[in-house]
């Protein structure tokens, strides 16, 4: 095959992982985003509801990928995997229509079935990395990835508030059961088109060397040793210290500041996104200029201030500004840590990192929610249990930064030794421009 027919199906790929995303999102945004209330609707005890997080988390499926793909192609493995996904989300669907009917145990049918729904995104989720790593070999991954994101995001964002406004009025009448079945439907729906682009998307030959082999116990045992190592073990402590408060926003605004679902969406979702939607282009190219760490270091001590802001006030206003803060904070953080994976490991062993340090973050998220569980259990009288459990979340964080973070090296050295004037700069031209606009992405689309 010709280099510039080549480039031209890798350019198309990498729009159909575009659309791919788009599709995808929307599920996740009319789906996953509503298990909490969803839950919470069927009368979950704030243990399952803890569990509900940290249970999918515990089962390290994903270290059956490496030899599954010696088998299937990475195409088929998602194909498959998508296929488990869709599933769950129709009979997901069914269970508030069962506990109308007397089901007492909807609850934990919901933890079981969304159990099953994330073991499928896990198992799958080394496979796609390393499609991934073949695709995006000639691009600029902050400029790729901040667009893809970006892209995915805003229309992800429009489905999520449609959604909200539709639950409510379910809500409303008195039909909310009804109103979350359409929602996981759609769910399945989404994910049903997500998966007819995967389907259409090139998948580069993939040629594994046994000498690229490595096993679980060896990648635990050099962890400590190596920079790549320290990265995933500062990650996974990371989400272990968040997985604490994670699972427990939800239950304090729905059922303590008893939020209706289109104030619960645009507080708890929304408001982080439009954020995270301004500055995922300017983050992007900050990545590429200054590399994942610099990025990191200027977002990661704010990490441990988002929950502990919420111990302030509950005004809506107030907790409108903390999640501005909170969406633009994770949206360089995240963005970077996903580069920094794909600029730390080569393509035979991306499939394999990705899946051992999904591991450390299953069992460091499924230990987080459980503590957290526990402690929204006990009987705390001096302050509302929901904040002490975000008050908790906030000190972890800060120790885990303190111990770990300054250990983790940049891959890549900076171009350049004036990031705060660049982000300055960046931020004077966004104010020109609208990252919201449609115009914006018919003109950046391309890869590279």
């Amino acid at each position: 095959m010709k280099k510039e027919d080549n480039d031209k199906i890798i350019e198309k790929s990498l729009n159909y992982s575009v659309k791919d995303g788009v599709a995808a999102s929307i599920s996740v945004n009319v789906g996953e985003n509503f298990i909490s209330p969803y839950a919470i609707a069927l009368k979950a005890t704030n243990f399952q509801l803890g569990l509900l997080s940290a249970l999918p988390n515990l089962i390290p499926i994903q270290l059956l990928t490496k030899s599954v793909m010696e088998k299937f192609s990475r195409k088929k493995i998602m194909m498959m995997g998508i296929f488990v996904q869709i599933l769950m989300w129709i009979l997901i669907a069914s269970l508030g229509f069962l506990s109308l009917k007397g089901f007492s145990w909807a609850p934990i049918a919901l933890i079981i079935l969304f159990t099953v729904y994330t073991l499928a995104a896990l198992f799958m989720s080394p496979a796609w990395a390393s499609w991934m790593k073949d695709l995006t070999e000639k691009v600029k991954l902050g400029k790729y990835f901040g667009m893809r994101n970006k892209v995915c995001g805003i229309l992800g964002l429009a489905a999520l508030i449609l959604a909200g406004i539709l639950l409510n009025k379910f809500k409303e009448i008195g039909y909310v059961f009804f109103g979350f079945a359409i929602l996981f439907l759609l769910a399945a729906i989404f994910r049903t088109i997500s998966r007819s682009y995967l389907k259409k998307q090139h998948e580069p030959e993939l040629k594994i060397k046994k000498e690229a082999y490595f096993s679980f116990w060896q990648f635990v045992k050099k962890a400590p040793t190596n920079n790549y190592g320290l990265f995933v073990i500062f990650i996974a402590l990371i989400n272990f210290a968040i997985s604490i408060s994670g699972p427990f926003f939800s239950p304090y605004m729905l059922k303590v500041l008893k939020f209706d679902y289109v104030t619960y969406i645009m507080i708890n979702l929304v408001i982080s996104a439009i954020a995270t939607l301004l500055t995922m282009s300017l983050w992007g190219k900050f990545i590429d200029k200054y590399g994942c760490v610099k990025t990191m270091k200027i977002n990661v001590w704010l990490i441990p201030v988002v929950p502990v802001l919420w111990l302030i006030s509950s005004n809506v206003y107030w907790l409108v500004a903390v999640q501005l803060i909170s969406g633009t904070i994770w949206a360089g953080f995240n963005l970077a840590a996903g580069t920094f994976t794909y600029q730390a490991v080569t393509n035979q062993r991306i499939n394999l990192c990705v899946a051992y340090s999904s591991v450390f973050n299953g069992l460091a998220v499924f230990l987080g929610a459980l503590i957290g569980g526990l402690i929204t259990s006990l009987n705390i009288t001096f302050m509302n249990v929901f904040l002490f459990v975000f008050l908790v979340s906030g000190i972890a964080r800060v120790g885990v930064i303190l111990i770990l973070f300054n250990k983790i090296k940049e891959i890549r050295p900076a171009k350049s030794k004036k990031p705060v004037a660049f982000l300055i700069k960046e931020v004077l031209r966004s104010l020109k421009d609208s990252y919201l606009s449609p115009i914006y992405y018919v003109r950046n689309h391309k890869s590279s």
